[in-house]
């Protein structure tokens, strides 16, 4: 699915921003216009079910030191047990305020089959699926939250670089005990990610 003309005339990338509420950074942030919203054909809004999407840029955008790509993770990586960081501009707690400067947590990756028995154990009958990936605790305390979402769950890799784990997809809440962070797992959508660019 692509998105209309009228709603991309509108539609802007924002690169290197790190406080929104004005220019006061060091390094200027970079906009560019988005040319097309590519989302996935079988996207679920109901079950969040391929909720991913890219977004093709009018220009490229050059690199500096506080815009560079993440890497892709390899087809194999399982990343369970391992510390991941989210970040957004989303809300700072369920139902609470908006930042305005760029905020970051840790969070565990967690097996797909445990979380969906922490959903279970509070009550949620959510299914799991292989595409989803879970990060939290099981006391809650850490969590993306609302406006977070389309936003990166990145692991370091021992030679300093990023990898991207997820993307930020859907939760219960924010921090909720036994309600874990749902993101879209990249290892998954790797062949439509190479298909939709050509890049491998």
């Amino acid at each position: 699915m692509v998105m209309e003309a009228s709603f991309l005339a509108n539609l802007v990338a924002v690169f290197g921003e790190y406080d929104i509420s004005g220019e006061l950074e060091a390094k200027r942030s970079i906009s560019k216009n988005v040319r097309r919203v590519i989302v996935h054909r079988q996207y679920d809004a109901a079950t969040f079910e391929n909720d991913i999407a890219l977004l093709e840029l009018e220009t490229p955008i050059a690199y500096d030191s506080h815009i560079v790509p993440i890497c892709m993770p390899k087809d194999d990586d399982d990343f369970t047990g391992r510390v991941a960081t989210v970040s957004g501009w989303g809300r700072l707690k369920y139902g609470g305020g908006v930042p305005s400067v760029l905020q970051e947590v840790q969070v565990p990756v967690i097996e797909n089959n445990v979380c969906q028995e922490m959903f279970q154990t509070a009550g949620h009958a959510k299914t799991i699926i292989n595409s989803f990936l879970c990060a939290g605790y099981a006391n809650g305390q850490r969590d993306s939250c609302e406006g977070d979402s389309g936003g990166p769950l990145m692991i370091e890799r021992e030679d300093g670089h990023w990898v991207l784990a997820g993307t930020v997809s859907h939760g219960i809440k924010c921090a909720a005990p036994y309600l874990p962070g749902v993101y879209m797992r990249t290892t998954y959508y790797k062949p439509w990610l190479q298909t939709i660019t050509g890049v491998q």
